[in-house]
């Protein structure tokens, strides 16, 4: 198995530690498969995703940069990857459930305990960013790092 970082409208990283693990960036989002285990970090700021659930997004948490590397503490979400419900989508499992874009009129990103169109992604990597997209019909379905809320967080958006 391998682990990744996913840096969204950041970086993807891969595993290569134990307390406080080292994640490599994922550059090629082919290279990807069910089984893999990912992290999501901002590409442009010091964040990643939080295992903090919120009532409608996720928390965001610093973390360390050094070139492709990051290293990252235990409040940093570690995702396994499953396959999707829409071929060439992945489910991003948190142990506890799966990440899903819950809305079409609010930019909420939650956890749900069944795998649904909303909880898989299409994840692309272009110019080493990647993109994740929900397939199902809620229309915010674009899983960014908002630094403008107060604190930041990630969540899902209709663009």
């Amino acid at each position: 198995m391998k682990k990744f970082l996913l840096s969204i409208f950041a970086v993807l990283f891969a595993f290569a530690g134990v307390q406080a693990q080292t994640w490599t960036k994922v550059t090629d989002a082919s290279t990807l498969k069910a089984g893999d285990e990912v992290v999501i970090v901002a590409s442009e700021f010091n964040y990643a995703l939080s295992t903090t659930q919120n009532s409608n997004n996720r928390a965001s948490v610093s973390i360390t940069k050094a070139g492709d590397n990051v290293v990252i503490g235990d409040d940093v979400q570690i995702l396994t990857l499953e396959s999707g419900k829409t071929a060439g989508t992945f489910a991003l499992n948190t142990g506890n459930g799966y990440l899903y874009a819950a809305s079409s009129s609010k930019n909420y990103l939650r956890t749900e305990n069944t795998l649904s169109e909303n909880s898989s992604w299409k994840i692309t990597i272009d110019n080493e960013i990647a993109t994740i997209k929900a397939a199902g019909s809620n229309t915010r379905n674009w899983l960014r790092y908002n630094s403008t809320n107060n604190p930041p967080i990630f969540s899902c958006y209709s663009s």
